[in-house]
Formats: structure tokens, C-alpha cells, sequence
């Protein structure tokens, strides 16, 4: 099945099966602002959308990895979320949300989306680890990632892993499923001065051994830009990623383009 995905910002995306338009962690605030993050971190904001909701047109999803932190789902990304029929996150954010529309699920939990459009269409959380520690994970919170399976696919699933650093769990996503496309959150997310060299999104060198331990056929990194605590960009990046002999499986995003993949 044909698939378009844009890159709006940071994990925000516009993710078009066949009609079917999905957008992952919203956010469209503008660059220049600060907020309080709830571990008393500050949080920059660097860069601005590519796209507004504006001119997205009719969205029929949001998946939401999670609520708690600005990078994913920021206050233009709030207000967004009451335009969108149907929303999937954890329970917590159902319950801290407060919408009708969110259907909140737990690691390895699946809801089935009702769609013309893309027959059978289920998604499935994955677990998470918003840290590379303990302490740090527990103090983020829970976060999801998804597989998205539909009637048809032949070379495997899409997986977006949300954010996280690699741990056994995402060997546990590669047991239980082929993975075709691996969207990977990446970036090496973190506070020097607070945490020192610990992190709390995928490395580059982590996504890496995750889209080899995956065996996908394409791997789209994305988080990687637009905040000033993401310490690993764009440039350097994607040049390890091409050493690492990926260049074949690497489809990289820019901002407001789409690029269209079969899945």
C-alpha cells in the first residue's frame, strides 16, 4: 500500500495511507518559546512547524506517544487534538486529557481503527524507555510506541518507536514482528549540565543497531530537530548512518516535503 509521510516537526508527522491521514505527536508552536518541563528541566524551543493545522485538511487520527512533555505534544498541539475525531495514547493521558476521543492502551495492548480506507488497520503499543536509566524512565513516565498492521502488508509492519533508548524491550517489538519501516525517534535528548551523559531518546548509534537487529527495509529517522536539548543532529546523523552501511534502507525527511514509500 502506497504511504506519504511528512515531516512537520520534531516527532510530529503526517502520515497518508491511502487516504487514511494519521498525525503522530502534535506539535506547532513556533520557535522562541520556553517551558517548564515537570522534572523542572527547561525546555527550548529552536525551530517552528513546517506545516500548520491549518493546512493539514482532514486528519482522522492522532498517535500519541505521549502527553506529558512539550517536544510531543506542545500547546498549539493541545488545542489541535480537539479537532481530531480519534486519538491513541496511553491510559494515563486519556485520564489526564480529560477527551472522549482518546482511547488510552498499555504496552502490547491493540485497538482496531474502522477505516475504508486501509482494510483491518489495528495498532498495537509498544513499550518504551524514556531514559537510559531507571531513575530517568521513571520520572518520564509512560510512553508508547506503535505497530501499525493492515490487511495486505507483505514485507512487514510500520513501527514508530516514540520516544525511547534502545533496552529489551525493543528486541522484544523485533521478536514479535517483522518490521518493514522503522520510523525511530532519535536525537540523544538530553540535559548536561543536569543528568550529565545520561539520555533519554535513541542515539544514533542505537538506532542503528535497531533497524540491523530489525532487518527493515527502510529506516526514517525523525526527533531529531527543533529543540535545544536534542544533542545529536541532523548532519551528524545521517552520516553514521550511511557509514554503517544503511544508505540503502535510509529514507530521510525533510521538513514539509512528503516522500511517498509502499509499505
Amino acid at each position: 500500500m502506497q504511504v506519504t509521510i511528512t515531516q512537520i516537526d520534531t516527532a510530529c508527522m503526517l502520515i497518508d495511507i491511502n487516504g487514511f491521514r494519521i498525525v503522530t505527536d502534535p506539535a506547532f508552536d513556533a520557535a522562541g518559546g520556553t517551558y517548564q518541563s515537570g522534572s523542572g528541566r527547561i525546555l527550548k524551543k529552536t525551530g517552528s512547524p513546517a506545516l500548520h493545522p491549518s493546512e493539514l485538511g482532514h486528519v482522522d487520527l492522532v498517535l500519541l506517544s505521549h502527553d506529558q512533555h512539550k517536544d510531543n505534544l506542545d500547546d498549539s498541539g493541545r488545542e489541535f487534538l480537539n479537532m481530531v475525531p480519534q486519538i491513541v495514547s496511553t491510559k494515563e493521558a486519556r485520564e489526564r486529557l480529560g477527551l472522549t476521543t482518546v482511547t488510552g492502551i498499555d504496552d502490547w495492548g491493540s485497538v482496531s481503527i474502522d477505516t475504508d480506507k486501509i482494510p483491518g488497520l489495528t495498532i498495537t503499543g509498544t513499550p518504551c524507555m524514556h531514559g537510559s536509566d531507571e531513575e530517568l524512565h521513571h520520572i518520564a513516565g509512560h510512553v508508547l510506541g506503535f505497530i501499525l498492521e493492515w490487511d495486505g502488508q507483505e514485507n512487514g509492519v510500520l513501527y514508530i518507536s516514540g520516544d525511547t533508548v534502545f533496552f529489551k524491550g525493543i528486541e522484544e517489538v523485533a521478536e514479535r514482528f517483522t518490521v518493514d519501516t522503522a520510523i525511530l525517534h532519535i536525537g540523544r535528548a538530553g540535559f548536561p549540565a543536569q543528568i550529565g551523559d545520561r539520555y533519554l531518546t535513541f542515539t544514533t548509534e542505537e538506532a542503528i543497531h535497531t533497524a540491523k537487529m530489525m532487518h527493515v527495509n527502510k529506516l526514517i529517522p525523525t526527533h531529531q530537530e527543533g529543540w535545544a536539548h536534542f544533542l545529536e543532529n541532523r548532519a551528524q546523523s545521517k552520516a553514521q548512518i550511511l557509514a554503517a552501511g544503511l544508505g540503502d534502507k535510509l529514507v530521510w525527511l525533510t521538513a514539509g516535503q512528503p516522500v511517498e514509500i509502499t509499505i
